[in-house]
């Protein structure tokens, strides 16, 4: 039994062209960006389904974050440049080579130091088991369960530490089947070869909604993998007002419903955030 697979050629992008621009929102548009009527965003494209380039061409960026960007575009009446560009080389470049940096940051204390984030989805993690959860699988106790795992992943970690805590309890400990792709233990879940597998929430919902009907979704119930944080949209530290103009854009996308849309087509309307914040606080 095979499930979609997550990435490029698994769904096409949301639909922006009905978002309209606001005058008011437009006219606090820095010069630089309202002369050029473009503004430019830094993306690493190579994370599904959040960025990527297209199967098709190999060349046109895809993902819920071009969806975000275009939706920022076409609300501030501006074309949006979506570049791509090396991960750990979007930061540095903030204000010289791109407008704003669009790459499922994760919010950290450290990255506030030199630049500015305006958040725009809460990331945690989703156990996805067998439609109707078959195995009656329970995310609160999965001491003598079968766990699909994608191997390396920070998951793999966690899952490794109950096995050892289930045996020293003196419980069946976790028999653990690691994979070198999340798809790969997907797949497994799916044909009935485990009992659950665990990832990052954005990834198993889109998971979910490509299967066919075939995985569905269960929460955590507690410890680590229920722990939740936001990630961001960055700018340049210097420019605080095209900041508040961004968290302002994605609060009037939030507001009229445009937002839970995008998020929704994703198949990760658990991700949304209820406000956009300006350099929210964060744990790290």
């Amino acid at each position: 039994m095979a499930i979609a697979v997550i990435g490029p050629a698994a769904a096409q992008g949301y639909d922006t062209s009905g978002v309209k621009a606001d005058p008011a929102l437009a006219g606090r548009l820095p010069e630089k960006i309202k002369k050029a009527g473009v503004i430019t965003i830094g993306s690493d494209t190579a994370y599904a389904p959040w960025e990527y380039l297209s199967e098709k061409d190999g060349q046109t960026p895809e993902g819920i974050d071009v969806d975000i960007a275009n939706a920022i575009g076409a609300k501030l009446g501006v074309t949006v440049d979506f570049r791509t560009s090396a991960f750990d080389a979007i930061l540095p470049a903030l204000g010289s080579k791109f407008d704003l940096g669009i790459s499922a940051f994760t919010i950290s204390n450290e990255r506030m130091k030199v630049v500015n984030f305006v958040s725009y989805f809460d990331s945690g993690s989703l156990w996805a088991v067998k439609a109707g959860n078959p195995t009656k699988f329970d995310p609160a106790n999965y001491c003598g369960r079968k766990i699909a795992i994608q191997s390396g992943s920070w998951h793999e970690t966690v899952v490794n530490e109950e096995n050892e805590a289930c045996r020293k309890a003196g419980e069946a400990g976790v028999e653990i089947l690691p994979f070198a792709a999340q798809t790969e233990a997907l797949t497994r879940v799916a044909a009935g070869g485990a009992d659950a597998t665990v990832s990052g929430s954005s990834t198993m919902g889109y998971a979910v909604k490509q299967s066919n009907g075939q995985l569905g979704i269960l929460e955590p119930a507690s410890g680590p993998f229920s722990e939740r944080g936001p990630n961001g949209i960055a700018i340049a530290k210097a420019d605080m007002e095209l900041t508040q103009l961004i968290a302002d854009t994605v609060n009037t996308l939030i507001a009229d419903g445009t937002y839970q849309a995008l998020f929704d087509h994703w198949g990760v309307g658990m991700e949304v955030v209820k406000k956009a914040e300006v350099n929210p606080t964060v744990k790290e």
